[in-house]
């Protein structure tokens, strides 16, 4: 949104210099040196040294993989010299002792598995603040130079930049004030989140303290690795899937790109690459519990929209002509509190809950049975006394529910029902089109006549993008 910018951008790189005369300023400067796009193309030919670079220990030691480590080094260093000119620019104006300097970035590294995704490499972000001397009344520490160990969320950044100018900050905005005479107390927890990545579905939430982090995979059905054509313009990323393919990667460098468990559960401090879950660890359950609810308040108080599918949300806010902001605070449109409760419920996995899955499939509210059929999709053979309500599924109102009985049938060894629903979804329209092509992805090998008929009859492999979903599964089997 340029509107609310008194300078929209143009050639002055420097919006300060197009101010009225000592005219106070609050100025952006965005460097993409370093932004992801840097880490795609070729690898070859970089100033630093491959065999230098430290990998992330779930991504395989492979040459390419180093060579694009040692690009997207390149390009950090080149925005490190971007920094540098801007810092010129203010001392040139003389201003740099008149202004406070707030370096961050907008997310963690860009190598698979970093951005997009919830772990420490995704959301952990520098962020280095430099207060002049003629306001050290401001400091957080007690002189200059010191790390300030505070957890500090994006949401925090407005309301501590208001509080900062003196400004009068909004009841509205959220966050808390963490620099100044405004200093608010220090939060307890970070709250991060996942949902569709351009045109591929996912959900997951997190909630982590100082040290320990706590995961909940809603669609753990579904890899964290599923192709993305953005992310795998960066050759490390093809590299490290080829690596997949020919099953060569391990328990550690190959769970990218197989189906999650439900919860996860990570200490930070000895763990930052996030590889040994200890969710099933007795001495951290205590602990695991508390972050759990604390979790499940902070979705609450924030009215969390994605307990529902993206489409089934929309059509909901449309069918009563209402924004999704003011659904979901409906709670008889949108009742936050079940819908969390059914979940927990599905993510279990425990076949003694199959009877209440069973007597939810017949819900009024796709919601509930969204959430049923994703708990007996989760029992995997266990749930094969539910074939009959499955099959019944297969002509539900909710194509999500149709969609998921589908794969859920077919994981069952009864296709011939399901892949004769899924055909009618891919070719006749679908209230979730997204959807069924992320599931057809996800089914594997019994999805590829369907696929290979997509195809033959017009289906495109173009995506937003890049290659689409479908496309990209034909490519894999040379159609």
């Amino acid at each position: 949104d340029k509107e609310c910018w008194d300078y929209k951008g143009g050639k002055e790189p420097y919006g300060w210099r197009m101010r009225k005369s000592d005219q106070p300023f609050f100025a952006v400067v965005n460097i993409g040196n370093s932004h992801e796009s840097r880490a795609h193309g070729k690898v070859d030919n970089t100033r630093h040294d491959p065999a230098k670079m430290q990998l992330h220990s779930y991504h395989p030691d492979l040459p390419v993989i180093r060579q694009n480590y040692a690009k997207y080094a390149d390009a950090v260093q080149d925005m490190d010299r971007g920094v540098q000119r801007c810092l010129d620019a203010l001392k040139e104006d003389g201003l740099y002792e008149d202004t406070i300097i707030i370096y961050n970035s907008d997310h963690g590294g860009v190598m698979a598995r970093s951005k997009r995704f919830l772990y420490a490499s995704g959301v952990h972000c520098p962020l280095v603040i430099r207060i002049p001397e003629k306001f050290k009344h401001l400091y957080p520490a007690s002189s200059r130079g010191m790390t300030v160990d505070r957890l500090v969320s994006f949401v925090d950044m407005p309301k501590t930049w208001l509080s900062l100018a003196g400004a009068e900050i909004p009841h509205t905005f959220q966050g808390t004030v963490f620099l100044g005479k405004g200093t608010e107390p220090e939060p307890r927890y970070h709250v991060a989140f996942r949902e569709r990545a351009d045109e591929r579905l996912d959900h997951v939430r997190m909630i982590r303290d100082a040290r320990y982090a706590y995961h909940k995979n809603y669609m753990p059905f579904a890899p964290a690795g599923h192709h993305l054509a953005y992310l795998w313009k960066a050759p490390a990323t093809a590299a490290w899937e080829q690596h997949h393919r020919a099953g060569k990667t391990d328990s550690v460098t190959g769970r990218f790109f197989r189906p999650r468990v439900s919860e996860e559960f990570y200490d930070n401090d000895h763990d930052f690459d996030n590889v040994r879950n200890l969710i099933d660890t007795p001495e951290h359950q205590a602990r695991i519990e508390i972050m759990k609810q604390a979790l499940r308040r902070k979705q609450l108080e924030l009215y969390d929209s994605g307990l529902l599918p993206e489409k089934m949300r929309d059509r909901r806010a449309a069918q009563h002509n209402l924004t999704i902001y003011e659904m979901v605070r409906d709670k008889k449109i949108y009742p936050l509190e079940t819908y969390l409760d059914a979940a927990d419920l599905a993510l279990l996995r425990n076949a003694k809950n199959l009877d209440t899955f069973v007597e939810s499939m017949s819900h009024s509210d796709e919601g509930m049975r969204w959430w049923a059929i994703v708990g007996i999709h989760l029992l995997g053979n266990e749930a094969t006394p539910a074939i009959r309500v499955l099959e019944r599924a297969l002509e539900d109102e909710s194509h999500e529910v149709r969609t998921m009985a589908a794969w859920s049938l077919v994981k069952l060894g009864r296709t011939s029902k399901a892949v004769a629903c899924l055909e009618e979804l891919l070719f006749n329209g679908s209230q979730c089109r997204s959807m069924v092509h992320n599931v057809l992805d996800w089914m594997g090998e019994p999805a590829f006549p369907l696929v290979k008929k997509y195809m033959k009859e017009g289906g495109s492999k173009k995506g937003r993008y890049g290659i689409s979903i479908l496309g990209r599964v034909a490519e894999l089997q040379g159609w």
